[in-house]
């Protein structure tokens, strides 16, 4: 009887855990990234699967191109032989509607020179990108400015929507929130932690609340009328595992992140 006590505990803490990732996660997984302006290829991992989606490079001086890997894709049109990929404005829809997608056959050539492509000298636009796993499909976002002469390119942010089939809007981090270049981002330093970590956020945290749930669901810390840009999040008692850290602001929920404690 013990045994099977034990076994119906853990059968019920691994089904709340799924249950808790999915209604926090079957939402929009937002990556703030430090600006990153390599000088020859970004490794894009849209997913975070520590498994790389698309190649941000350098083809040749003064060309940026994109490059799925495996069956992904990214949306664009055509020119010519070229195969161009879009600079999307913030709050555009990304979706099956885009209609024209194209995989690893066809790379993107985003700029070339001073006048090739959509992305040249733009600033804060969208690459609109098409995510597959499995058997499902996702659709995503890369945030990027591209010098006037094609030279650099730097890569701020990402996001994708973890619902399959379902579109997410340029710039989007949350439901319902289609952010623009001056939006609100967050980064929580050191993560994996064993006694404390820092949120920052370039934000205001007015009546904003914290909850930290553990792996089976439960509510194991929450800090309700949050104010200012920097939070410290100490560890206190807990246990050694795999956490959720969900912000909320006039019930509507800010971000969510993956924390992990360690010893």
């Amino acid at each position: 009887m013990k045994i099977n006590r034990l076994l119906l505990q853990k059968t019920a803490c691994v089904l709340a855990a799924l249950i808790l990732n999915s209604s926090l996660y079957s939402q929009i997984i937002y990556t703030d990234i430090a600006d990153a302006t390599p000088n020859a290829t970004y490794a894009l991992d849209l997913n975070n699967d520590l498994i790389v989606d698309f190649s941000i490079q350098f083809a040749m001086a003064n060309k940026v191109m994109c490059v799925p890997l495996n069956n992904n894709a990214y949306a664009g049109d055509m020119a010519g032989s070229l195969h161009l990929p879009w600079a999307l404005p913030a709050s555009a829809a990304i979706c099956n509607t885009l209609v024209t997608w194209y995989d690893a056959t066809h790379p993107g050539t985003m700029a070339f020179g001073t006048s090739t492509g959509y992305w040249v000298g733009e600033t804060d636009k969208y690459l609109a990108l098409k995510l597959i796993v499995g058997a499902n499909t996702y659709y995503g976002w890369a945030r990027l400015d591209v010098m006037s002469n094609s030279g650099s390119f730097t890569i701020k942010d990402y996001a994708y929507q973890s619902t399959p089939n379902t579109c997410i809007q340029a710039g989007q981090i949350a439901l319902g929130v289609a952010e623009h270049s001056n939006k609100t981002t967050f980064s929580i330093y050191p993560n994996p932690f064993t006694s404390s970590t820092t949120l920052q956020t370039t934000g205001d945290l007015k009546n904003t609340s914290l909850t930290i749930f553990n792996s089976c669901g439960q509510t194991v810390k929450q800090i309700n009328n949050l104010s200012g840009h920097t939070l410290t999040i100490s560890r206190n008692d807990l246990p050694a595992g795999l956490y959720f850290m969900q912000l909320t602001k006039e019930q509507n929920t800010i971000v969510v992140e993956k924390i992990i404690i360690t010893e």
